[in-house]
């Protein structure tokens, strides 16, 4: 169990209030993924997959809570996750309510346990199964945390000179928030291999997963170099869309929407898959038990 609430630290590894804030994330990542527990609670998605979760998990999750007064489900709000690009080269902000002094009490246990301080701040560090772990609290309900000393040093800079950044209008689109987004500069990633041709045609990336209107939208926009690659990107993701509707019987009379554009002037692509969210939930469903099989 010790080794569980250590593990908070990490929480974000495999996932602001509620809400992305740009400020957080410094100008030097090359990617970012958040995901809005707040916005996931308050819609059929999240609140269907937080039930799946509470009824195969909910016995440990409730014992966490009363022995170390946080309840991953219940008490966080949102976290963010980004990075350079390499390996193992992350941080996670994780908002939601602590109690800090118990926490800290937990890490200040753990072995080859060192306090220091950066940017005014306490910085615990420690090891877990001999990998090093650097955390801190930007605030009370903002915790920290990175395998990378300096990574996590350049958060809490970034956190801490709070420059206002413009809100990415891709984010904004389809109305409400979304549950899940993501960019990446695909340009500064190295990505070997022929299948990831498709990939190296786009300079950026972005997605976003929304609820609204009772349909469940995941969109992309990708950046490309020049508009004779942003037509062959759309061309082929029309393609791959259409071999798995025509190839895949899960989605027969399933009222699936699509729609992949090319935009010559920025140059990019734009793209979208949407369904009726319990036809969505339908196919989560099956995916799941399918896993279990």
């Amino acid at each position: 169990m010790k080794s569980l609430v250590l593990s908070l630290f990490a929480l974000a590894a495999p996932l602001h209030a509620g809400e992305i804030v740009p400020s957080q994330v410094p100008a030097a990542a090359n990617w970012q993924l958040h995901a809005d527990l707040d916005a996931m609670r308050a819609s059929t998605t999240g609140q269907a997959v937080f039930a799946r979760i509470e009824a195969d998990h909910g016995a440990k999750f409730r014992a966490f809570k009363r022995m170390y007064s946080v309840h991953p489900l219940n008490d966080l709000r949102g976290i963010t996750l980004f990075g350079d690009g390499q390996a193992d080269h992350a941080v996670a902000l994780i908002d939601g309510r602590f109690n800090r002094a118990h926490l800290e009490d937990v890490v200040r246990a753990a072995e080859g346990y060192e306090a220091g301080t950066h940017a005014g701040l306490t910085v615990h560090h420690w090891n877990d199964k001999g990998i090093p772990q650097h955390a801190a609290f930007a605030r009370e309900d903002l915790l920290v945390f990175s395998r990378q000393r300096e990574l996590l040093h350049q958060a809490l800079d970034t956190l801490k000179m709070n420059v206002p950044v413009g809100r990415d209008g891709f984010f904004a689109g389809e109305g409400g928030k979304p549950l899940i987004a993501a960019s990446v500069r695909l340009s500064e990633f190295e990505i070997p291999g022929d299948a990831a041709r498709l990939v190296r045609m786009a300079k950026t990336l972005h997605l976003a997963a929304n609820e609204n209107g009772g349909r469940f939208t995941v969109r992309t926009a990708m950046e490309t170099a020049d508009a004779a690659d942003a037509d062959r990107l759309r061309r082929m993701l029309d393609g791959v869309i259409a071999m798995v509707e025509a190839g895949e019987p899960t989605f027969d009379g399933l009222d699936l929407r699509s729609e992949v554009r090319a935009d010559e002037a920025r140059p990019g692509m734009t793209g979208s898959l949407s369904l009726p969210v319990l036809q969505w939930l339908m196919l989560l469903e099956k995916a799941a038990s399918d896993e279990l099989r």
